[in-house]
């Protein structure tokens, strides 16, 4: 073997070896997720007699996931309505400073639970942890486990697991082999980063796939369908779309078809948005991994434990399941809006 030829093995065996050590660093860290979420947490300090105040600090609710995730609340309360006396909701409207006022404010109103999810999990770590020493327990509520302290349990989704999956779909659809671009939430969010790891943890398994580009569509479907434009007309071969939220596949998926270009290229799985399953059935391609905004109901009910002073995991993970095209027949509300979400919600709690 020739000096070069030598050298070029050594290359490619460091890439490998590189490249395995990252993939069992992404692994670690889901492991270490669930090593996490297994802790089990002591509530006995927060143990009360009913009837409860029930407080929830949204960060936003400018798009129906979040919308729906209340409803959940909203419902799951009823349901215990033996022992929940009210629900007082805020909307920080993706200001972390609001949401912090938003906390505070509802702590002066003599909330004895506090149900959040956060604009800037940082930011609120000292709020969370002074509405702890106050004897209020604080549950968030939605995509990744919260390690910071201030937060007494999760009810959550794992992103990265997410992400994983929806990967793991792409890359089979495009055999394996081809160029593909990511299309992830907002910037700077623990959402957009764990998708983004997973994603990273099947590339390195498939060294014939090519990550091409990694946009942001912020979970809309306009600023989604922009952003698809602009990499149509930049790369002229794209053979597969990583996006796992069905707002923003629609808005990719009408760029592609608007380009000439869907025969020729693969869409990630999407959630289990009603327009989304809408388009996979149309097409009979694609499907949904689930993103179950049932982590509301799921979010009370730990609070509601902890009230009690029932000891409760760090966190209960609310898993992601995959729907194919052929099944999303039967999660399909043809009548319903472009917005609503499959699940078990009641009529009565639907988002008017």
């Amino acid at each position: 073997m020739s000096v070069s030829g030598s050298l070029k093995g050594i290359a490619v065996g460091l890439l490998i070896a590189v490249s395995l050590t990252a993939a069992a660093a992404k692994a670690q860290e889901a492991s270490d997720e669930d090593t996490l979420a297994a802790q089990i947490v002591d509530t006995t300090r927060f143990k009360k007699a009913a009837p409860y105040k029930i407080g929830v600090s949204a960060g936003y609710l400018t798009s129906s996931w979040p919308v729906f995730n209340r409803q959940y609340m909203l419902w799951a309360a009823d349901k215990h309505k033996d022992v929940v006396e009210s629900v007082v909701v805020t909307d920080a409207n993706f200001s972390p400073t609001k949401q912090v006022a938003d906390i505070e404010d509802l702590l002066r109103q003599g909330i004895d639970l506090l149900i959040y999810w956060a604009v800037d999990e940082k930011s609120l770590a000292s709020t969370l942890q002074r509405a702890e020493d106050n004897g209020v327990p604080t549950v968030n509520a939605f995509g990744g486990l919260n390690a910071l302290p201030g937060t007494t349990s999760n009810a959550y989704i794992s992103q990265f697991l997410l992400g994983k999956e929806v990967a793991e779909r792409l890359v089979s659809d495009i055999g394996g082999k081809g160029k593909i671009v990511a299309i992830l939430p907002i910037p700077g969010t623990q959402a957009a980063a764990d998708q983004l790891s997973g994603l990273q943890s099947v590339l390195e398994l498939h060294p014939d796939v090519e990550l091409l580009n990694t946009s942001y569509g912020e979970y809309n479907r306009a600023k989604a369908k922009q952003v698809m434009e602009n990499l149509l007309q930049r790369y002229p071969t794209i053979d597969g779309v990583f996006s796992p939220s069905g707002h923003m596949n629609i808005g990719i998926a009408e760029a592609i078809e608007e380009s000439g270009r869907l025969s020729d290229i693969k869409m990630s799985p999407g959630d289990e948005l009603n327009g989304w399953l809408k388009w996979v059935v149309k097409n009979n391609t694609s499907g949904a991994v689930t993103f179950p905004p049932r982590v509301g109901f799921v979010t009370v009910e730990l609070g509601l434990k902890i009230l009690s002073g029932e000891p409760v995991p760090r966190g209960q993970r609310i898993p992601s399941e995959y729907i194919s095209p052929e099944a999303a027949v039967s999660y399909v509300n043809n009548a319903a809006s472009d917005d609503s979400w499959a699940g078990p919600l009641p009529t009565e709690f639907m988002p008017k």
